[in-house]
């Protein structure tokens, strides 16, 4: 594995949910007998910040900054001036024993693009670019394994494969690398609504026209009059919610920081 990669691992252990209260309330333990307030402190905010994070409302409230991007519609699908389609890779489901060749797949989350990009080829009849690498080193990228899906589910083959990236940044860039030498500047992005902000950035970077076709909305398609109790009781669905949020706001940041040098 790339020492860059697993760094930011590590790094999103302790700064996502739970890592960063289970730390807060660990420290707080270890120092309270010698620095009693401060141990106190710690171990109030890292309760607190545990039993907020894992509220449906809370997550709720974290997504619906990041889904700024309406559902695309059959009206703007008509009018595109895009010449491509292209799906980023979301992670694979490892050596797949219920089946035979027991290989990778591709995620739920995979599968849940896979399966809109198929929809909206179907609309425009544009051709589909799978973008994905192997940031872990395995064998096969992730594009590959979404070829395979695509072609034993849908029937349909990806005209272009990007199997080198190993970060949305990466998506971009070398999806360019592809497209620009073909004169495609327009392009249909398909991913989730949370994960867009930071995949238009990066792709807009590299003079692509970005389409947004954002799916899998968590907080935008909830009406306000359809909250129950269940909304503010904890839940592990909501804490993984919210660490997906914050996972894409400390992204976004830090490709703010790394890439484009605005801070």
């Amino acid at each position: 594995m790339d020492i860059e990669i697993l760094l930011n691992n590590i790094l999103q252990t302790i700064l996502l949910p739970p890592g960063l209260s289970i730390a807060m309330i660990v420290v707080g333990l270890l120092i309270i007998k010698r620095f009693y307030t401060s141990g106190k402190v710690l171990l109030i905010a890292g309760f607190s910040l545990l039993i907020i994070l894992s509220l449906p409302i809370s997550a709720q409230g974290l997504n619906q900054l990041l889904e700024q991007d309406k559902a695309l519609t059959i009206n703007e699908l008509k009018n595109t001036k895009a010449k491509v389609i292209i799906v980023l890779g979301a992670g694979r489901y490892k050596n797949a024993i219920e089946y035979e060749e027991q290989t990778d797949s591709i995620s739920s989350s995979a599968l849940e693009r896979l399966s809109y990009a198929v929809y909206l080829h179907k609309k425009t009849k544009l051709p589909l670019l799978l973008s994905g690498g192997s940031p872990r080193g395995e064998m096969l990228s992730e594009a590959s394994i979404m070829q395979t899906t695509l072609n034993n589910k849908f029937q349909l083959k990806a005209k272009w494969l990007d199997k080198n990236s190993s970060n949305t940044w990466n998506n971009a860039k070398y999806s360019s690398e592809i497209l620009k030498p073909l004169k495609i500047e327009n392009i249909i992005l398909v991913t989730h609504a949370v994960h867009l902000p930071r995949a238009r950035m990066a792709f807009e970077h590299f003079g692509l026209k970005v389409t947004a076709a954002p799916l899998g909305f968590r907080a935008t398609n909830k009406k306000e009059d359809s909250y129950t109790i269940l909304d503010f009781l904890p839940s592990a669905h909501a804490m993984s919610s919210s660490s997906a949020a914050l996972h894409e706001f400390i992204g976004y940041i830090w490709y703010l920081i790394r890439y484009k040098g605005l801070w």
